[in-house]
């Protein structure tokens, strides 16, 4: 009986909120409130890919992050990055969910540098869920994205998520993959302050906007801050640099999941 009601609660919660499982934006872009449109990141293979353009070294990170709600729910992924001179290929997985129901979602970037300015990216994901008793259902979906740098200080950021409105292939299964435009931005006030907005719409759902701030406060520490408004979410983090060694955690304050935890290490080759 528990572990019935255990799965029709995240079943009902998936199906109020079935971004949150097709999302890890590791916790540097979490902490800043999700803001991947314009930022350049490692997991910008699970926002805007045409953010990996940003990653000069051959690059892989593992994410966990912790859903206090319950002891089993929890999320686990992985991103790597490997430039080839103007080219630059993404990896990325992620699982999330329980034993009785998960979702698992895979991805492979292309992003392509065009000058010193403009970046572009096609991503192509496997999305699978799992669920005790009823078996697995699959699907196939496309992202696109592009960046411009229109200065030193400004840049402009620009991507979709399954443009295509591509589903899943059973009827067992009544879930839909987001659909999702998200234009954003990221300013550079400083070579230590880095300001974030991002601007999404759901075809099944209202306007989000979200902002976020990235203040580093020596060389080898960051701190951040962030908060989204549909729902209404607040987040917070910190990063470490140390060499080639990169260390991100943050928390995010969800008011149907209460306080998320995640952490994140990195290391470019």
């Amino acid at each position: 009986m528990k572990t019935f009601i255990k799965l029709s609660i995240l079943l009902l919660f998936n199906c109020s909120y079935y971004a949150v499982a097709q999302t890890n934006f590791g916790p540097r872009l979490t902490a800043m409130g999700n803001n991947g449109a314009a930022v350049k990141d490692i997991w910008s293979t699970e926002a805007n890919a045409a953010g990996i353009t940003g990653i000069n070294l051959p690059t892989i990170a593992l994410n966990y992050t912790k859903y206090l709600l319950d002891n089993e729910l929890s999320k686990q992924a992985i991103s790597f990055v490997l430039p080839l001179k103007n080219n630059f290929l993404g990896v990325s997985f992620q699982r999330y969910g329980i034993t009785q129901y998960n979702e698992i979602k895979g991805g492979l970037a292309i992003a392509k540098k065009f000058g010193d300015n403009l970046s572009l990216s096609l991503k192509g994901n496997y999305h699978q869920i799992s669920i005790a008793n009823y078996g697995a259902t699959t699907a196939l979906s496309v992202d696109v994205g592009a960046m411009y740098k229109l200065n030193e200080q400004l840049t402009f950021g620009f991507y979709i998520n399954n443009p295509a409105v591509q589903k899943y292939g059973s009827n067992q299964v009544q879930k839909i993959i987001p659909t999702v435009f998200h234009l954003g931005s990221a300013y550079y006030a400083t070579d230590k302050l880095l300001l974030a907005s991002t601007l999404s719409k759901d075809l099944h759902a209202g306007i989000d906007f979200s902002l976020g701030i990235d203040y580093k406060i020596i060389d080898l520490i960051s701190l951040r801050a962030g908060l989204s408004v549909k729902p209404f979410k607040h987040y917070a983090g910190f990063g470490i640099n140390y060499r080639k060694l990169m260390v991100d955690f943050a928390v995010e304050n969800d008011p149907n999941l209460n306080y998320n935890p995640q952490i994140a290490l990195a290391y470019a080759f």
